[in-house]
């Protein structure tokens, strides 16, 4: 009797125990139904997990927004919606500053919350950037002309010390100038211009002999000064002219040119000396004869002994050692500041 009534208590257990574990599934699949569906379709799920592995956050944040635009209503729309709205004003934030971050703003999310103000922000980083870079060239080519007409200027006084230099050398006398040094020679002789020799004129000096001849070439030097605020073109002409004898010899030379005494000083000071300016003239004499005193020092003799009393025209006179230098500033319309030097040849 007890066996017959243990058999159906065992089975409503049995019932009961299947009740409760339905009951459970049942309360788990409604669970998992209230947070995310249950299925989603491949395409779904592969766009959803390109959001949470993709290696960098722009490409995370890319992903989440071309989830969004594909499915809408996907199984995972809340969830990514969520993301997107957090990362994206952080992401935006730390991008914003540059052009090279809001153009990687831009490219991972083109149509962004913030995709607007990226553009615009990017478009006034260009303008600005390009304003810049011509502001840049401006500057640039500005100082190029700038060290472009100093080293025109410079060039007045360095040609001028040159030819004093290689004519106060006693090796470019005694002998022909073709057998003259190549420092001599070639700047004379092969370098453009090309020189010309005609007779010397009358009265020819008797120091040359008959026979004599003037070869002289003449050089021109552009340059540029400051002349009421604008710039006004200048040209400083230098002639070296070489009297020699029948054997092509030296005798004289001059280095001379028209106000080329005043043109020294538009070189050193950048600035025009007009023709009633008497203390730009003052000053140019005063650099001619500054320049010409050194190169004799340096290549003749230092001794203070070499000076010679001057009256005007003549505003230095140095004779020392067989070499003779003058400087000559004209004084009438149609003359030329001049320097004339003669030597004696070395002894051999």
């Amino acid at each position: 009797m007890s066996a017959r009534r243990a058999a159906p208590s065992h089975r409503g257990l049995a019932r009961a125990a299947r009740a409760l574990a339905c009951a459970a599934l049942a309360a788990a699949l409604a669970g998992c139904a209230s947070s995310r569906p249950l299925l989603a379709s491949h395409g779904d799920y592969a766009a959803y997990r390109a959001t949470r592995v993709s290696r960098t956050l722009d490409e995370r944040l890319a992903a989440a927004s071309a989830y969004l635009a594909r499915y809408p209503d996907g199984a995972f729309a809340g969830e990514v919606r969520v993301y997107l709205a957090r990362a994206e004003p952080v992401y935006y934030a730390s991008k914003r500053g540059s052009a090279a971050g809001l153009t990687a703003y831009l490219a991972a999310l083109p149509r962004g919350a913030f995709s607007a103000d990226a553009r615009f922000r990017l478009g006034q980083l260009i303008r600005a950037r390009n304003t810049g870079d011509l502001l840049s060239r401006a500057a640039q080519e500005t100082e190029a002309r700038l060290a472009k007409e100093r080293a025109e200027r410079e060039r007045v006084r360095e040609e001028l010390t040159a030819w004093l230099r290689r004519f106060l050398d006693g090796e470019a006398w005694g002998r022909p100038l073709a057998q003259a040094p190549a420092e001599v020679v070639v700047p004379f002789s092969l370098t453009l211009p090309a020189p010309t020799c005609a007779p010397a004129p009358a009265p020819v000096d008797e120091r040359a002999g008959p026979g004599a001849l003037v070869c002289a070439k003449r050089i021109e030097l552009p340059f540029t000064v400051k002349a009421e605020g604008e710039a006004a073109p200048r040209a400083a002409q230098i002639e070296i002219a070489i009297l020699e004898d029948a054997a092509g010899r030296p005798i004289e030379v001059a280095i001379r040119g028209p106000e080329l005494f005043t043109r020294l000083e538009e070189a050193r000071s950048a600035r025009e000396v007009a023709p009633d300016d008497p203390s730009g003239r003052i000053g140019g004499i005063s650099l001619a004869v500054e320049l010409a005193r050194a190169v004799f020092q340096d290549h003749v003799s230092a001794d203070p002994s070499c000076g010679r009393e001057v009256v005007a025209p003549v505003v230095l006179h140095l004779e020392c050692g067989g070499a003779r230098l003058v400087a000559r500033a004209a004084a009438d319309a149609g003359e030329e500041d001049a320097l004339t030097i003669t030597a004696s040849a070395p002894a051999r």
